[in-house]
């Protein structure tokens, strides 16, 4: 990813220690596509889609995105600067203008990108009438898709030609010099010429974690998911695209072999996907394929443990249980609890988020509640797993910076609301490709973390050792 640079009068870099702000309240702005994704407020804060760039839901996108737009952002406190960058997540370089200001609504220019008016931008050349509009990933009538011309991402820093003091910021923007979306994604200020940098919060100890493949897909076409370890074997999931076949397997660590989870689970040619173990009442919760895309149902029954087969004992029930998206993820505490799901319901901060359900006397669950902004992104949360401290929380999301599409996070509870954390750590690049990782498994026994993983266009689980205090320490 190249890095534009724009210097008023130039200085070589020096490395100083930096005064860094994020901007964290939006003043003014042309447009957004209204409701939590992509919209304006998205630009607030630290970079979410950096180092990597790339769509990100919790980047700002302009309504035309092949028209003049602008945003004014206010940070926390005035500050001396020498520095300004924009992070930019798709189409980078339609930046035209920066001004800024002490925060009293008055601004003078610092940056200004001169243009070539015998050129014409993309967005002229493109527009025919004043009633076409270019949306990002939005169906509306009277609408064209505007072309993705791949990510480019970039970061554009502006070097001030003095230091001034600066407690707001307006960016001037052509979003049609460039073809393609746009999306920014931060804007920071800095009182060093060293280049402000994006980077990714990760667990202690991550440059040791040496991953190893456990099991791939039958063929090319399957894809695996959901392992879950009872004692010394592992539930697992695999889907053939090719075929449309999806089946439940259970693979014996101590032999190495698989076998249907049909010859463990009674009545399993649907119910195939394990989340969930009470060792107290030998129960699994399992969910059932064909309920996935139901609203109202939640697709998990909890199945009891007889003679070695786990025969079906009744639905897990959710009081007005509510899912728009067409995935679910589930996990059940082992003393029964307490349930969390990965789901989008009313209550969502953008796409899938994470929710959590505590028992009635019926033996149902209650209300969901929201797992909180601390945690849920305008991206999507999924693929909840608890430790048995009930605090240290693993999942997957798209919504934090990374390394690829979904990554593994962990997370610390920090009271008992269940909505607040600590600030997600991402595993590292050993673990996290530059495709899916997600649901993952952790054994506090060995040590050892399962989850699944896409590299190179192959599906399979991994196992790696991670200690247990590099996932209990904030």
């Amino acid at each position: 990813m190249k890095k534009a640079l724009f210097i008023l009068s130039f200085f070589p870099f020096v490395l100083l220690a930096q005064e860094i702000q994020w901007a964290n309240k939006v003043l003014k702005y042309s447009s957004d596509l209204g409701g939590k994704q992509n919209s304006v407020k998205r630009i607030l804060g630290k970079p979410d889609a950096f180092p990597q760039g790339g769509p990100s839901a919790n980047a700002w996108v302009a309504k035309d995105a092949l028209g003049n737009g602008y945003v004014e952002v206010e940070f926390e406190k005035l500050q001396e600067v020498r520095q300004i960058a924009i992070f930019e997540n798709l189409n980078a370089g339609c930046i035209t203008r920066i001004m800024v200001g002490v925060g009293d609504g008055k601004y003078h220019t610092v940056a200004r990108k001169n243009h070539n008016w015998k050129e014409q931008s993309y967005g002229i050349k493109q527009k025919t009438n004043t009633d076409r509009r270019y949306y990002f990933n939005k169906k509306r009538r009277k609408t064209d898709e505007a072309p993705n011309v791949d990510f480019n991402a970039d970061v554009a820093y502006f070097l001030l030609e003095k230091p001034e003091k600066v407690k707001a910021i307006k960016v001037e923007f052509n979003f049609g010099l460039k073809p393609g979306q746009k999306q920014i994604d931060a804007i920071g200020i800095s009182d060093s010429e060293e280049p402000i940098n994006a980077s990714i919060k990760l667990i202690n100890g991550f440059e040791l974690l040496k991953p190893e493949a456990l099991i791939y897909g039958s063929t090319a076409n399957e894809s695996l998911g959901y392992p879950f370890l009872v004692d010394h074997t592992l539930f697992y999931y695999g889907n053939d695209y090719a075929t449309n076949v999806r089946k439940g397997y259970v693979y014996n660590l101590q032999t190495k072999t698989s076998e249907p989870i049909s010859n463990k689970v009674e009545g399993a040619s649907h119910f195939t996907v394990v989340q969930g173990f009470l060792p107290g009442t030998k129960k699994l919760l399992i969910g059932y394929e064909e309920n996935y895309t139901s609203a109202q149902r939640t697709g998990y029954s909890f199945f009891k443990e007889e003679n070695g087969v786990y025969k079906l004992e009744g639905r897990l029930n959710v009081t007005a249980f509510s899912n728009y998206s067409e995935y679910i993820d589930c996990y059940v505490i082992p003393d029964g609890g307490r349930v969390l799901f990965g789901i989008e319901s009313d209550m969502t901060q953008g796409g899938n988020d994470l929710y959590t359900s505590t028992p009635k006397d019926d033996g149902s669950y209650g209300y969901l509640q929201n797992m909180g902004k601390a945690i849920n992104t305008a991206g999507d949360e999924i693929s909840p797993f608890l430790l048995s401290d009930n605090k240290t929380l693993l999942f997957a999301s798209n919504g934090y910076s990374g390394y690829g599409d979904f990554d593994i996070y962990v997370t610390t509870r920090l009271d008992d609301t269940w909505k607040n954390w600590s600030e997600p750590k991402n595993l590292g690049a050993a673990v996290n490709g530059q495709s899916f990782d997600l649901n993952p498994h952790y054994d506090e026994k060995t040590e050892t973390l399962y989850y699944v993983t896409f590299r190179e266009g192959k599906s399979s689980i991994q196992k790696v050792k991670i200690p247990l205090k590099s996932l209990t320490e904030n």
